[in-house]
């Protein structure tokens, strides 16, 4: 933060600009997409999720490795045994780099330090495992109190174990970014930190420059909890896990964008004027919300444009930690089901348009007949003003549901104006699926219950 100006920096943040345009993966299925437990998910505990050769996706059951191929109907398929990868004791997730057909991954010692190795595919097979050079991480060890040190002036290693976890690729694989926990270097707890590949590396003696924080210290990106997981996409946009306040619960899946000569106010104490620095930042965390995340944990989150995928330990999975996908709502109308129409009024004034389609925001047809018994029990109230409120069922985002209840209060709204209701008498909302009728609804019938229309007398 130029210490050595000897300034200290005023935050003021003047414009998000840069890459905030990029398109996030998730918000391609934000709308009209269930999140469910994937085809790749089984009884047993999967264990995480990286991109490996040729498009495929690997996971974990045990020690036992699996690939899948994104198929084209929103789910892994095509799930087989990978020999390869089983027994490379890959810890968390790891990092393939196909040009140079590399694997870095992070792997448990003798002693429990977890450290980044790297194996090449050859063939067949990877070659032996071989701890990654690292500056600081390459020079001499001594053993402390049952882990190590690295004489190098910036240690990695202190009085209890820590360690390198969950490695992802980005800046067309010169830019490692990674999980850790450097007590005395980072924000509390594990953070987000990345590695760049080394210049002139046979001269340094090392592959790898020395580890970074990925947070900025003035807006800051990493948290005093567990950041973790990191996902790179594009290398503008980040997804990683975090059980930071202010979560539904458990841990989160967040993202972060990356923004080129980020423009601060600083506050230079030797003139006392503001001026202005440029850096390039994560800017903050944003939480995906309840579409994704649950009061269980979520964590993983690794997509394409074709599909994106997350692993949570939510209930109604298959085991214990499953894979899920986002898959396109595939609501049948129940042709059987002749509900009884509730077009009464009770005390008060309270009536209920029922039986919106799913995902729609015109009422059936077969209901437009009760309007007019509605709008002449309407005008028997002059001169006071009507409610309309708008409801959705349980599926799909809060944001999503929002809107839609919204279409369908000032759809009614706007058959009442044409029955010959003032529109001075009528205000519209939508609430969503913030005031169903039956929680947790399951079956078609109960979801059908919950997307409605209640006309009431305002502040009656």
């Amino acid at each position: 933060m130029c210490t050595d100006m000897k300034r200290t920096l005023a935050l003021a943040t003047l414009s998000f600009c840069g890459l905030t345009s990029f398109a996030g993966i998730h918000e391609e299925y934000t709308e009209g997409y269930e999140i469910l437990s994937s085809a790749a998910s089984s009884s047993q505990q999967e264990r995480p999720m990286s991109f490996y050769k040729e498009g495929k996706v690997a996971f974990f059951r045990g020690d036992t490795a699996y690939t899948a191929t994104i198929g084209n109907m929103y789910d892994l398929e095509n799930i087989e045994k990978c020999p390869e990868l089983t027994g490379l004791g890959i810890v968390g997730t790891f990092a393939y780099d196909p040009r140079k057909r590399t694997i870095y991954f992070s792997h448990i010692d003798e002693i429990g330090n977890a450290d980044l190795y790297e194996a090449t595919l050859q063939g067949g097979s990877f070659s032996e495992p071989k701890l990654m050079k690292i500056e600081g991480l390459d020079k001499l060890r001594k053993k402390v109190r049952g882990s190590s040190t690295v004489i190098a002036g910036w240690t990695y290693r202190y009085d209890r174990v820590t360690g390198f976890y969950n490695p992802t690729l980005a800046n067309n694989g010169t830019r490692i970014y990674f999980s850790a926990d450097f007590k005395d270097h980072g924000h509390g707890g594990r953070d987000i930190w990345y590695i760049d590949r080394a210049k002139n590396k046979e001269e340094l003696g090392y592959d790898w420059q020395m580890p970074k924080n990925a947070s900025d210290s003035v807006i800051v990106m990493n948290s005093k909890g567990r950041d973790d997981y990191p996902f790179v996409v594009g290398d503008s946009l980040m997804y990683f896990m975090s059980d930071r306040p202010g979560g539904f619960g458990g841990m989160d899946i967040y993202f972060s964008r990356y923004e080129k000569d980020h423009e601060f106010e600083v506050l230079d104490t030797a003139t006392n004027e503001m001026v202005k620095v440029k850096r390039d930042i994560w800017t903050e965390a944003v939480n995906l919300d309840s579409t994704y995340n649950t009061r269980a944990n979520e964590y993983n989150f690794i997509g394409t444009p074709k599909l994106a995928m997350f692993m949570s330990n939510r209930q109604g999975g298959k085991g214990k930690d499953d894979i899920y996908v986002p898959m396109p709502f595939r609501a049948e109308p129940d042709f059987d089901l002749q509900p009884e129409i509730t077009m009464t009024e009770p005390k008060g004034f309270n009536w209920v348009l029922f039986f919106f389609d799913f995902d729609k925001g015109d009422m059936k047809p077969e209901y437009f007949v009760q309007l007019d018994e509605l709008v002449s029990a309407m005008k028997e109230f002059p001169g006071v003003t009507f409610e309309i409120t708008g409801h959705t069922d349980e599926r799909g985002s809060d944001k999503y549901n929002m809107k839609l209840s919204d279409v369908r209060a000032n759809y009614v709204r706007q058959l009442l104006i044409e029955r010959g209701m003032s529109p001075n008498e009528l205000v519209a909302e939508g609430r969503g699926f913030h005031e169903t009728i039956i929680k947790n609804a399951q079956t078609e019938a109960q979801h059908e219950q919950n997307r409605r229309v209640d006309i009431k007398i305002l502040n009656e």
